[in-house]
């Protein structure tokens, strides 16, 4: 019983929090000239809705002519996919959160308040970027090959294995090692990593800018952009691919990043809670000094720390650059997808599997908001509308203490006076 009212209360609060988040919204949003009701609809359906959502009922069930007939047929919304699902678009724009998010949860179990995910992101995503469109050039120079598309059979399956496990591994050793040198600063020189990864942040976003305006730029395009990876080292989105007949993909390019950020979640939470190394590090963040007493190496545990955050979020850069973007471009190092991951850690209570679902609430709601705009409502609301629901969704101990109070004060009254003992 104890164990059902907790499930309860932990799905409870969310909900709570997104409806006062919604409520409290509401005011700029008659304020903006609109229905808070329409525009909350909305905000979901181009979030996470089928085509054809326009309202909340329509998230779970949607009616759609059918062309042939003219008749209306009910469909269950989350499997119905033609012309594409909001979700798949929702699970592409999480997937580099969520690993973001992992990487920020390794870091605080460990007690180091570290936010530099920006950084070893997009240091991760130049290197990935690098070698995804010059190694393979390179190989082709190599084998004499002048037509890459004559390159077929084995030797392009080799290649198309090759390409972006290098390019993912350079990329993990790259983010691993930025996120080192704030590790290393705070055990020898005692720099607070908070300060040291905002540092490390702002030179990794100018250096990159740097890159690709000048050495990197591949044309004279308004935009600076690197060249194009090869095809050999992009991840093939599921829609033209192994699922390339299945319309809910139309539209994304989710691929094989999300099936990556699955498998990290699952070794992080192994790691952290059934093995050594992950007590080491949680009874650190615990109390420092006391795990050194007890004979726990708190100085391993956070550079170890720091190298598996730095590798994920590094991680995080090159999926987004073999699977989504395929170029790195000016303005992708600003981006704040690091930033939004220790958000998303934050909020799930470095728990991995909310870390999954707030990512994915995180990215259907700004996708929303991005296309409340089509609706001819100021796309500005949609953010101001995330805003809140993240201020409520961060007040979970005051749920919790309000549902407790309520409970207590509902809950019938035991006598547990203990019965005077009766003379023999």
């Amino acid at each position: 019983m104890k164990r059902l009212r907790q499930i309860i209360e932990d799905f409870s609060i969310p909900t709570i929090a997104v409806i006062l988040g919604l409520v409290a919204s509401s005011f700029f949003v008659v304020l903006a000239g609109v229905s808070p009701t329409e525009t909350f609809a909305r905000l979901f359906c181009e979030g996470f809705g089928s085509r054809g959502c326009e309202t909340f009922g329509d998230l779970l069930f949607v009616e759609i002519e059918d062309e042939d007939t003219g008749l209306f047929v009910t469909h269950f919304a989350p499997t119905y996919g033609d012309r594409g699902h909001a979700l798949a678009l929702a699970l592409e724009q999480a997937t580099p959160l969520i690993l973001t998010a992992l990487s920020a949860t390794v870091a605080f179990k460990v007690g180091m308040f570290s936010i530099g995910m920006d950084g070893q992101l997009v240091l991760g995503a130049v290197v990935a970027t690098v070698i995804g469109y010059a190694l393979p050039n390179q190989i082709y120079l190599w084998a004499g090959v002048e037509d890459p598309e004559m390159v077929v059979g084995l030797p392009l399956i080799m290649m198309q294995i090759f390409i972006p496990t290098l390019a993912i591994s350079g990329a993990m050793i790259t983010g691993a090692f930025y996120s080192w040198i704030a590790g290393f600063l705070k055990i020898k020189l005692n720099v607070n990593e908070l300060i040291s990864t905002i540092v490390l942040n702002a030179i990794a976003v100018q250096f990159v800018g740097y890159l690709i305006n000048f050495p990197l730029r591949a044309d004279l395009n308004n935009v600076g952009r690197s060249e194009r990876i090869d095809d050999t080292a992009w991840l093939i989105p599921f829609s033209r691919a192994i699922f390339e007949d299945i319309d809910w993909f139309s539209g994304s390019r989710l691929g094989i990043g999300i099936v990556i950020a699955v498998i990290m979640g699952i070794i992080i939470w192994v790691f952290l809670w059934r093995t050594k190394a992950g007590y080491e590090q949680r009874m650190t963040q615990g109390a420092r000094k006391f795990a050194v007493f007890g004979g726990i190496p708190a100085e391993r545990a956070i550079i170890r720390a720091m190298l598996i955050s730095g590798a994920l979020s590094g991680l995080a850069g090159a999926v987004q650059i073999l699977g989504v973007e395929r170029r790195i471009v000016d303005g992708f190092a600003s981006s704040g997808i690091g930033f939004d991951g220790v958000l998303i850690a934050i909020l799930a209570k470095e728990s991995i599997l909310g870390i999954f679902i707030v990512g994915t609430l995180f990215a259907g709601l700004k996708i929303g908001s991005i296309n409340l705009q089509f609706g001819d409502i100021p796309r500005q609301l949609g953010s101001m509308i995330i805003a809140l629901i993240i201020l409520f969704t961060s007040m979970e101990d005051f749920f919790r203490d309000w549902i407790t109070r309520i409970r207590l004060r509902f809950s019938p009254i035991r006598d547990v006076t203990p019965e005077k003992s009766k003379d023999v």
